[in-house]
């Protein structure tokens, strides 16, 4: 495991906590699992996977610091991959924050842990 900090957008933080007050508290494992599922559907070809070329050279008004502690492997796989994106680590974090937002408010997770649960008998 290694520790980072990662500034995000007060939006692509709400989006990881959810609704209720005490979302908050799991915005780190949300935001791991987030890096973990955006890498995962690298090959998916889904729309809206990279990050989008015109956001490029912005970053949200609002920085909130995230802690982090993320698998070492995973972790230089996400910098990679922000690097062959040509963006920042922070701004591909802050997109596949919103990722997966995405992905939970489609219905894609349920999906996924059907498929998982599948699999697995």
């Amino acid at each position: 495991m290694t520790s980072v900090t990662v500034d995000l957008g007060e939006f692509a933080v709400e989006s990881l906590a959810g609704e209720g007050r005490l979302g908050r508290v799991h915005v780190q494992a949300r935001m791991a699992r987030a890096i973990r599922c955006y890498l995962g559907d690298r090959s998916a070809g889904r729309p809206g996977w990279r990050y989008p070329m015109f956001l490029q050279g912005q970053s949200p008004d609002v920085h909130v610091k995230v802690d982090l502690d993320v698998d070492e492997e995973l972790w230089g796989e996400f910098e990679a991959e922000a690097e062959a994106q040509e963006v920042t680590v922070e701004q591909l974090a802050e997109h596949a924050a919103l990722y997966l937002a995405a992905e939970v408010n489609a219905g894609r997770v349920t999906e996924r842990i059907l498929d998982d649960l599948e699999e697995s008998e």
